[in-house]
């Protein structure tokens, strides 16, 4: 079994323990052994000096003492030239010996990252298993999913079911991406099958995301001490009637557009939105609260909103993570404004286009940069 050790750690001990057999029984650190080198060289080199510049005394006449006077200043300059070489060949060492261990590492971190990386496609593959199957949205629902995740796993996440005979379809987007975001989904996604399955009276918009916020703040023992206390859910509902196309809305941070044909618009009533428009069609932006799935400042029951859709309406619902993305000539994030220009000039194409087109517009948009979050973009054509 490979032993795995974090690296921070790996370097720092191979730094300050890694130790080199010198002269074949001694056991010195790099550090140790250089201090040891530099004194023996400057101890030589400096007695190299002293014996080019001292003369004999001439009343020496002593044929030894002239001898070794006359040749010990060579030899200190070998033995100060040899421990040059020395120091260079047990560096050298001492380098073969890091790049050893430094292969070593880079081999485990490999490993690491491939188990890591495992991991992570598995858990994509469970994530993707729990999303609905969109053969569970009514057969003559015309619409798209642009659901692209930044990373293997997703933060934002869709959701639909049916509810007494009416559709609720859900965007979401949860604190964080990647894994700590891909959790949240989930608990999410589970908590929203719960509510659906187990409740025995029928649920409008509002009452859901209510009983979905008590189960995320119970889920996440919130308001107790080291909790997940920042953790939640912005997210979009709708529930749709097809019988009457009356539509029901509740949002958490996130609003909903409606797109209508300007030769049908009229105005909601008791609706909170605002309008933009094309030549030839108006978006209302219905507005959503300002409190998300989970323990927030503003705690207050979530408010429903109805109003009554016409055929070729388009409904979209989507998470921050499109208007957020940077690119552009200037690397700028893409803004309401252009996202909303956008979806008022592809009413003309039908769902399969408009989801072709808004992939294209996402990508050229982004270029070469990197992509800022998650993407869930659900449109619906009523």
């Amino acid at each position: 079994m490979r032993e795995i050790f974090p690296p921070k750690i790996i370097i720092f001990l191979n730094r300050f323990i890694m130790k080199l057999k010198i002269f074949g029984f001694i056991y010195l650190s790099r550090n140790q052994f250089v201090i040891i080198e530099i004194i023996l060289f400057s101890f030589f080199f400096l007695l190299t000096i002293f014996f080019f510049s001292w003369s004999v005394p001439e009343y020496v006449d002593d044929p030894m003492v002239l001898f070794h006077a006359k040749y010990l200043k060579y030899v200190t300059l070998a033995l100060s030239f040899l421990v040059v070489v020395e120091t260079q060949y047990y560096l050298n060492k001492f380098i073969s010996k890091q790049l050893e261990i430094n292969e070593k590492q880079r081999q485990q971190i490999e490993y690491q990252n491939g188990e890591i990386m495992k991991s992570i496609r598995y858990a994509g593959r469970i994530q993707e298993a729990i999303l609905p199957d969109n053969n569970k949205l009514p057969e003559n629902l015309d619409h798209f999913i642009f659901y692209k995740p930044k990373d293997i796993v997703s933060g934002d996440f869709y959701w639909f079911a049916e509810h007494y005979g009416k559709t609720v379809i859900v965007a979401g987007d949860c604190t964080g991406h990647g894994v700590p975001g891909a959790f949240m989904s989930v608990l999410g996604i589970s908590s929203l099958n719960d509510i659906i399955n187990e409740t025995e009276n029928e649920l409008n918009s509002g009452e859901i995301l209510n009983i979905l916020r008590d189960k995320v703040i119970t889920s996440l023992k919130q308001g107790v001490e080291d909790s997940v206390s920042v953790s939640g859910i912005d997210l979009a509902l709708i529930i749709i009637d097809f019988k009457t196309n009356e539509i029901q809305f509740s949002g958490a941070k996130n609003p909903i557009f409606l797109i209508r044909d300007k030769k049908q618009f009229s105005n909601f009533e008791n609706s909170d939105y605002s309008v933009t428009d094309s030549e030839t069609h108006v978006l209302f932006h219905f507005k959503p609260d300002k409190m998300h799935i989970g323990m927030y400042p503003i705690f207050q029951p979530f408010k429903m909103q109805t109003f009554k859709a016409k055929k070729g309406d388009t409904i979209y619902l989507f998470s921050d993570g499109f208007v957020d993305q940077m690119g552009g000539n200037l690397g700028k994030k893409l803004m309401n404004k252009r996202f909303k220009n956008m979806l008022l000039n592809i009413q003309n194409k039908n769902m399969t286009e408009q989801k072709e087109i808004v992939e294209l517009y996402f990508n050229k948009w982004k270029g070469n940069l990197e992509q800022t979050d998650d993407v869930i973009l659900f449109g619906i054509k009523i």
